[in-house]
């Protein structure tokens, strides 16, 4: 069964299936911090407002994934927004998170060199969410 993007049972199956991957655990033993993901709004495609995620990471460990108030998605360590077709695309692995962040396509706050530091931590994070069957607001 197909989850809705952005929903909390989605936010759900991709943090299970992120506490649940050994791969995940071995890459991401040095990864620390909270990343806050910021849909910008697009009535055009089903996203009347911003959305902001809230995802915590530890040492190999995925925390806890919510929805959030912008002032919490701010105060992450890495702050990343952009329009919801880029989201959209890095979750169907059509567009790579660590490229669209270096054009521009998504802005990052925090530091860059950290995240390209650990880019397989942050493939591995988008290769489990790009695993789980999706139904996006637009399709």
């Amino acid at each position: 069964m197909a989850l809705k993007a952005f929903s909390q049972e989605w936010m759900d199956a991709w943090l299970k299936s992120i506490q649940t991957s050994q791969e995940y655990k071995e890459i991401a033993k040095e990864w620390e911090g909270s990343v806050s993901i910021i849909v910008n709004p697009d009535p055009s495609k089903g996203i009347p407002e911003p959305i902001y995620m809230w995802t915590d990471y530890w040492h190999g460990e995925a925390k806890d994934f919510h929805y959030c108030d912008k002032a919490k998605a701010e105060s992450a360590n890495f702050v990343m927004s952009g329009e919801y077709i880029r989201w959209k695309q890095v979750a169907k692995k059509e567009l790579d998170s660590t490229k669209a962040l270096m054009q521009g396509k998504l802005k990052l706050k925090g530091d860059l060199t950290y995240v390209v530091k650990h880019v397989k931590t942050v493939n591995k994070v988008v290769d489990l969410l790009a695993a789980l069957d999706t139904v996006f607001p637009d399709d």
